[in-house]
């Protein structure tokens, strides 16, 4: 990416695959996830990437082309399918070079498109709800988006009572999941929530960063913050301003899936190959992917920007 702005920042250029180092490995990416991260990133408004110049692109599904003592004792071979989710960007290219601690296997029956969508959100999504505790009652927003999908699910299944948040034309992306959604446009969500839940919820998991989520919450109610959605040309500094508040309230989780994959690595490969077999076992919906050649970034970039509820852009680099 040459700078920071709309989709005509983005650059193909031929680079040398970087050689690895000790027991790292080289695959070579078939299918990468294209989310709402790298397109704020893109913009120039997500925290961790600040400056312009790198790859986008957390997540991805491709073929191990060397191993290592490390990889073989993980069971995974030269030819192995893989996926994975990276501790930072640098998914969108044809081959990477990474740590085998970072790949889990490519369940057999699991299409690749459909596996690619999983990593970076399945993770946020699991790691939130552990974040949020074992309360009886919780509050999903953007329950029809890619997280927000995964973790009232997750939820249902472990028992929990679930409301969602979701817009009126995205509410029948996710209408099958029995649990109630209530319009966040409307006035006075909070109590709707409320209402739904029989009362204040005991978590909420937000990726909006606003302060009405607490109207929900039960006095000893534990938030959740993925995100902090910032306002248009100020997110990264509305996020980080977010993040620091959020740090010092003792109520409050910060939940980051870069950070948890980079220092909890034995706890993400464990989580990221159960979410895997969910999803392959037809336990777990995802995001239908949408497909884009890489040769099509440009494009991809555009549909990623307006992605219909419960689809996600997906780039193909064969």
């Amino acid at each position: 990416m040459s700078r920071f702005g709309d989709p005509t920042a983005m650059v193909l250029a031929r680079e040398p695959v970087r050689p690895p180092r000790g027991n790292e490995v080289v695959v070579r990416v078939t299918h990468a996830s294209l989310g709402a991260t790298d397109v704020l990133a893109r913009r120039g408004g997500y925290v961790l990437q600040p400056a312009p110049g790198f790859i986008t692109g957390y997540d991805f599904v491709g073929e191990l082309v060397t191993e290592s003592a490390v990889s073989v004792a993980l069971g995974l071979r030269v030819g192995s399918r893989v996926v994975a989710a990276l501790p930072r960007m640098g998914a969108h290219a044809t081959f990477v070079t990474v740590a085998p601690t970072l790949l889990v296997a490519l369940p057999p029956t699991l299409d690749p498109a459909a596996a690619a969508v999983l990593p970076l959100d399945g993770v946020t999504a699991a790691h939130a709800l552990d974040l949020a505790g074992p309360g009886r009652s919780i509050l999903v927003q953007g329950a029809s988006g890619a997280v927000g999908m995964l973790a009232a699910q997750l939820a249902l299944r472990s028992g929990r009572t679930v409301v969602g948040t979701a817009s009126a034309r995205s509410a029948d992306a996710i209408g099958d999941l029995g649990i109630p959604l209530i319009d966040y446009s409307a006035p006075d969500w909070p109590a709707r929530v409320r209402e739904a839940a029989e009362g204040p919820v005991d978590a909420a998991i937000d990726h909006t960063g606003s302060p009405r989520v607490r109207e929900t919450l039960a006095t000893d109610g534990m938030l959740v913050r993925t995100a902090f959605a910032g306002r248009s040309g100020h997110e990264r500094a509305d996020a980080v301003r977010g993040f620091a508040r959020a740090a010092r309230n003792r109520s409050e989780r910060i939940c980051s899936a870069p950070l948890f994959i980079a220092t909890r690595r034995m706890a993400y490969r464990r989580l990221l190959a159960s979410l895997l077999a969910d999803v392959a076992d037809g336990g777990l919906r995802t995001a239908e992917p949408t497909l884009f050649p890489l040769a099509e970034v440009w494009e991809a970039q555009r549909a990623a920007e307006s992605a219909p509820p419960g689809r996600k852009v997906v780039l193909t680099m064969v």
